[in-house]
């Protein structure tokens, strides 16, 4: 009876530890740490397969990638992150600052020391964070503190050749994420033409959906923040370019502004273009 005793003693202790690690879990890159830029960089494909969706992890090794700037916080679609790629793949990286496009612009080439730092996801998007708290029973995220930029961030070229990777409908996944695509042959469905990209005056985020002519959907993401968020949405047909997103299952673009739309030619016609229409079948103009 006494043995018995003594071992639930020591369950309920173990059980309590667990608790109490469990609910105050909080780290983060405040903490000193010696951070080196090696001549080791593994790609982001590959720095990437480190994660597993849902979970965290804390890179503890000085794991370094590099890649060039896509997309950052200049028009304010993208909050307090930048989107960053190399031939391989992308990531967002979170960085806890302002005005991070007149740090790193588009086109900047920069190595990150990632140790020290968390993979994470959002709905399934996945992010290089600075710090990862769960005190609150939920997972809360926050980016690199900006005092702390220079000792996980070098830029290495400021001026990076930057060209979108072309993708069809049926390519589109996951491999995707982080990267700054052009998809062809698209246009706003017809519920969407005309449209405002967001609510600027409520300051909501909109997701417009585009239509592949060839068939399927992306729907284009626009924060209610976007210094473009209340200009309207063009009728064309014709090019788009942004970085590839999800928001769980769904297809997802975020665009940088309104430069990267190219709607310049006819609407489809077919099949597709039968689909586009309004549910009442009327007619939409070309």
């Amino acid at each position: 009876m006494k043995n018995k005793s003594y071992w639930l003693a020591l369950l309920c202790m173990l059980a309590f530890y667990m608790l109490i690690v469990s609910a105050c879990f909080k780290q983060s890159a405040n903490a000193s740490y010696n951070i080196r830029f090696g001549d080791s960089i593994i790609s982001i494909k590959n720095f990437r397969k480190l994660h597993n969706m849902g979970m965290v992890e804390f890179i503890g090794q000085p794991l370094v990638i590099e890649g060039t700037v896509v997309a950052n916080d200049e028009h304010d679609n993208l909050y307090k992150s930048i989107s960053v790629q190399d031939i391989t793949g992308g990531i967002i990286v979170q960085l806890d600052g302002q005005a991070l496009y007149q740090t790193y612009p588009v086109g900047a080439l920069i190595r990150i020391n990632t140790q020290n730092l968390f993979l994470s996801d959002y709905r399934r998007m996945v992010q290089l964070v600075g710090a990862v708290d769960t005190s609150s029973g939920s997972l809360v995220t926050s980016g690199i503190p900006s005092p702390l930029f220079s000792k996980y961030i070098k830029i290495v070229n400021d001026n990076a050749p930057i060209t979108p990777l072309v993708v069809g409908y049926k390519n589109l996944g996951d491999s995707l994420q982080g990267r700054l695509i052009q998809i062809n042959a698209v246009e706003f469905s017809a519920a969407d033409t005309g449209q405002t990209y967001a609510d600027k005056k409520n300051k909501i985020g909109v997701s417009r959906s585009l239509k592949f002519c060839t068939g399927g959907t992306i729907y284009l993401r626009t924060s209610g923040y976007a210094d473009f968020a209340g200009a309207k949405t063009q009728p064309g047909n014709g090019i788009v370019i942004g970085v590839y997103s999800v928001f769980n299952t769904e297809k997802q673009l975020l665009l940088r502004d309104t430069n990267d739309i190219l709607l310049t030619g006819r609407r489809c016609t077919g099949a597709a273009w039968l689909q586009n229409l309004p549910q009442n079948g009327s007619k939409l103009s070309n």
